[in-house]
């Protein structure tokens, strides 16, 4: 009987770390999902003389601070680039503490320049 129960509690221990690692991935995914969502938002603006190019902090490093900077057109609806920022950094600050994600702890800095190039804002 003792042999059976050390069996069932290694087995669930073992269960519970799939269970967690299936969890870890999904999270990921939609975190992956969100970061798509905002590229794509920003993608949909072009830049021109009129329209110029700024910068956004994404992302959240297990250390602090942003993962990088997107890039994107002052044409936007930028309320609604920040929130969905806003939201994206959250969940991934969330995600790393949940996780006990680590990072390198290098600073992110804001890209010095940036222009337009072919409709498309780019790091000169």
């Amino acid at each position: 009987m003792r042999m059976l129960v050390i069996f069932i509690s290694i087995f669930l221990s073992i269960s519970g770390c799939d269970s967690n690692e299936n969890s870890q991935q999904a999270d990921r995914k939609e975190l992956d999902l969100q970061l798509e969502e905002i590229k794509d938002f920003i993608s949909r603006e072009s830049c021109d003389e009129e329209n110029r190019c700024d910068f956004i902090a994404a992302g959240s490093k297990a250390c602090g601070g942003p993962k990088t900077y997107l890039l994107f057109s002052s044409s936007i609806d930028r309320q609604k680039l920040e929130e969905l920022v806003e939201n994206y950094n959250k969940a991934e600050s969330d995600f790393n503490r949940k996780y006990g994600i680590v990072s390198d702890c290098m600073l992110v800095t804001p890209p010095e320049k940036i222009g337009c190039v072919n409709g498309k804002c780019e790091t000169l």
